[in-house]
């Protein structure tokens, strides 16, 4: 059984994080969220549709243009919320 540690960050408070990952796929020292996205540079945001909200019509919206990824994870801290 082969255990591999990966370096990172929390999200919140910017920690450094030691996450052990066993062969399973599970881990300890952190939580993690998925791998996430965020808008950088030029772009626009395009309404591609309609949904009803609480009974109310809004516009679903998405961003045109680069996106990055990145992984969400959180230190037992803050995701106490202490």
């Amino acid at each position: 059984m082969e255990e591999k540690t990966i370096l990172r960050k929390c999200v919140i408070c910017g920690k450094m994080l030691s996450i052990k990952i066993k062969e399973s796929g599970k881990y300890d020292k952190g939580h993690y969220f998925g791998k996430m996205k965020y808008p950088v540079g030029k772009g626009t945001y395009k309404v591609v549709g309609k949904t009803r909200l609480f009974g109310k019509l809004s516009d679903v919206i998405k961003w045109i243009g680069k996106e990055k990824e990145f992984e969400y994870w959180e230190c037992e801290k803050c995701f106490k919320g202490d």
